[in-house]
């Protein structure tokens, strides 16, 4: 019901291989296009996605955490952008990095290659938390737990929902969200269940 993406490591990514880009003579298509459809197949998943953020979280590893629904770092964690300093143009983060803390820190960021601390990521509300390092995993499991109670129906409905609004007016997002609500009233049997199982005093029975 949740896909939860963390690292078996001390960082939660550094980044691609750079000898696999001189095994591939220096072509970037391989790799851009791999991660087209892994970003587009996250989008698309229909089940909450979380990141557990610690170490070093770079480059590429900055792009899927960009990707991920609800990113959670330690406090400690490195964040950032270095392919400048290889090279390299990085066409994934920017558009995102703009909608979200705008257009000063975004070519701050980007041109500088520079790191910030999962602290600050969470300020400039890049994340959804931080929190100290000795506390990530039990936030993590909290939260995974928390999305794993819901109706998965209805967590999809919701998920896409707001990605679709995310560039509409506050008024058509509105009516567009109010259609699937009232559409989910009407034909979802987990909405009259979560309904029945508070008034109950117990816990729902989703389908």
């Amino acid at each position: 019901r949740v896909v939860v993406f963390q690292s078996a490591g001390d960082a939660f990514c550094a980044g691609g291989d750079l000898q696999e880009v001189v095994d591939h003579e220096f072509a970037l298509e391989p790799f851009t296009d791999s991660w087209d459809e892994l970003f587009e197949a996250m989008m698309n998943l229909g089940k909450p996605t979380v990141a557990r953020i610690d170490g070093y979280t770079l480059g590429g590893g900055f792009d899927l955490m960009l990707h991920t629904d609800i990113p959670i770092a330690a406090a400690d964690a490195q964040l950032g952008q270095p392919e400048v300093g290889l090279g390299i143009v990085n066409h994934f983060s920017p558009p995102m990095l703009q909608e979200t803390v705008g257009l000063r820190k975004t070519l701050d960021m980007m041109l500088t290659g520079e790191m910030i601390s999962g602290e600050e990521a969470a300020r400039l509300g890049l994340l959804a938390r931080s929190v100290p390092p000795e506390e990530l995993d039990d936030e993590v499991d909290s939260v995974a737990e928390s999305l794993a109670a819901k109706s998965p129906r209805v967590l999809r409905k919701l998920k896409d929902g707001i990605y679709a609004t995310a560039e509409m007016s506050p008024r058509a997002g509105r009516s567009y969200l109010e259609a699937i609500a009232l559409d989910a009233a009407r034909n979802d049997p987990d909405y009259r269940e979560g309904v029945e199982a508070q008034l109950e005093d117990r816990e729902p029975e989703w389908g």
